[in-house]
């Protein structure tokens, strides 16, 4: 069967949620990819197992118990820590404040992670960022940069007024 692309689909360990993982793999496929959807409450093991097996083009984690910011964290630097590198994304409900979005969204875009999809309109974007990396490989995409509020950047950089 020769697909468009390889997806390797997953949550992060404390997230047990399993319909995000359905509407995913529906999407994915729907865009043409291959998609091994590895389940809830993946360990990162797995995770990094699947992709030495199956040389995906993506990786996309989904979490929407709202602890998945420290998962990812733990996930991405396990599979650098492996020398395992693929282009990663991320989306859902990744905090239990919306307001730490956009501190989240930066911190992961940093740590390596391709594009952080949180919002209402994450679904919407994560579509284009599928019709861009069809079109120019997962790599190539450039995440727009994450807005951080004052109160959010680091103490040390801060102006004091």
């Amino acid at each position: 069967m020769n697909v468009p692309f390889r997806c390797v689909l997953c949550t992060v360990e404390s997230d047990s949620h399993l319909w995000n993982l359905v509407y995913l793999q529906k999407l994915l496929e729907e865009h043409g990819a291959s998609v091994n959807n590895l389940g809830t409450c993946t360990p990162v093991e797995n995770v990094a197992t699947a992709i030495r097996a199956d040389r995906p083009d993506l990786l996309v984690v989904s979490s929407v118990n709202g602890h998945g910011f420290h998962g990812a964290q733990v996930l991405l630097t396990h599979l650098k820590d492996s020398g395992l590198e693929v282009a990663c994304a991320i989306g859902g409900k990744l905090t239990t404040a919306v307001s730490d979005d956009d501190r989240v969204r930066s911190e992961l875009l940093e740590l390596g992670f391709t594009d952080v999809f949180l919002g209402d309109d994450a679904i919407d974007r994560f579509q284009d960022f599928l019709k861009f990396g069809l079109a120019h490989g997962f790599s190539a995409w450039r995440a727009d940069p994450a807005l951080i509020t004052p109160w959010d950047q680091d103490a040390a950089t801060r102006e004091v007024y």
